[in-house]
C-alpha cells in the first residue's frame, strides 16, 4: 500500500497533454472526447463521482492568461451548469 495515498487517490486516472504544448479549446474537446472514450472502451470505466478538469488558460504562446467572467472578475473555480436528476440515483 502507498504511504500517503488514500484508498481514492490510487483510484484516479490522470491524463496529462502537456507534450501537445499549446492548443486550441477546439483541439483540446478533441482530446478529452477521445481519451474519454479510450476510458470507457478500452479501459472498461463505467462511472465517475467528483471528477475534476483543470484549464491552464493561455493565449496563443503560452503565456498565461486569467480566466474572467463577463463582468470583469477572474473565475479560479467554475461549478458546472450541468444537470443531473437525483432519481437517477435510485432504481425505480
Amino acid at each position: 500500500m502507498d504511504k500517503g495515498k488514500s484508498f481514492k487517490d490510487r483510484n484516479i486516472a490522470t491524463i496529462e497533454y502537456k507534450t501537445l504544448g499549446t492548443i486550441s479549446v477546439e483541439q483540446l474537446a478533441q482530446a478529452l472526447w477521445e481519451d474519454i472514450k479510450a476510458l470507457q472502451e478500452f479501459y472498461g470505466v463505467k462511472f465517475v463521482t467528483g471528477a475534476k478538469l483543470e484549464i491552464p488558460a493561455t493565449n496563443e504562446y503560452g503565456d498565461p492568461l486569467p480566466v474572467r467572467h463577463p463582468d470583469g472578475h477572474i473565475v479560479r473555480r467554475y461549478a458546472t451548469h450541468h444537470y443531473r436528476p437525483a432519481c437517477l440515483d435510485y432504481q425505480l
